[in-house]
C-alpha cells in the first residue's frame, strides 16, 4: 500500500490531482490508516499512467472515466472504446481544419505586416483587429454574437 505522496511521486500526478480524480470517481476510494491517511494499492500508479496517456490523446476526464468503467476483455467493451476513439478522431479532424484555417489567416497577416514594414506604414493587423469588433457588432449592443 502506498501513501498519497508516494503515489504522486511515482505517477508524476500532484496530490491535489489525486484527490480530484478520487472525487470524480477516476480512482476508487482508498483505504485509510487509523489516522486518516489515504492508502492506495500499487496498481493505482498504472491507472494514473492510463489516465495521463488518455489525456495526452485529448480524452476528457469524463471520457476516461467511461473507459475505466469498461475494464474488461469483453468484445463489447472494445466496440465501445472504438466508438470513443472514432469520435475523438472526428474531433481532431475538425480541430485540424480550424488550425489550418487560422494558419492561413495568420500567414496572410504576416505578409501584410512585412509589406507595411517595407513601406513604413501603420500595422494593418492592429487596424484590422480594432475594426473587427465593429464589423461584427461586438460591443455595440446591436446584433453580433451571443
Amino acid at each position: 500500500m502506498l501513501k498519497i505522496g508516494e503515489v504522486a511521486a511515482r505517477s508524476g500526478v500532484s496530490i491535489d490531482a489525486l484527490r480530484y480524480y478520487e472525487r470524480l470517481g477516476l480512482l476508487p476510494k482508498p483505504a485509510r490508516t487509523s489516522s486518516g491517511y489515504r492508502l492506495y494499492e500499487a496498481r493505482m500508479v498504472d491507472r494514473l499512467a492510463f489516465i495521463k496517456r488518455a489525456q495526452s490523446f485529448g480524452f476528457t476526464l469524463d471520457e476516461i472515466k467511461q473507459m475505466l468503467q469498461l475494464e474488461t476483455a469483453d468484445p463489447q467493451t472494445c466496440s465501445r472504446v472504438l466508438e470513443m476513439i472514432e469520435h475523438k478522431l472526428e474531433d481532431l479532424d475538425h480541430q485540424y481544419e480550424e488550425i489550418k484555417r487560422l494558419r492561413h489567416e495568420l500567414s496572410a497577416y504576416k505578409t501584410e505586416c512585412e509589406r507595411a514594414i517595407a513601406n513604413r506604414q501603420c500595422c494593418p493587423v492592429i487596424e484590422d483587429f480594432v475594426q473587427l469588433p465593429r464589423r461584427v457588432g461586438i460591443g455595440s449592443g446591436k446584433g453580433g454574437r451571443r
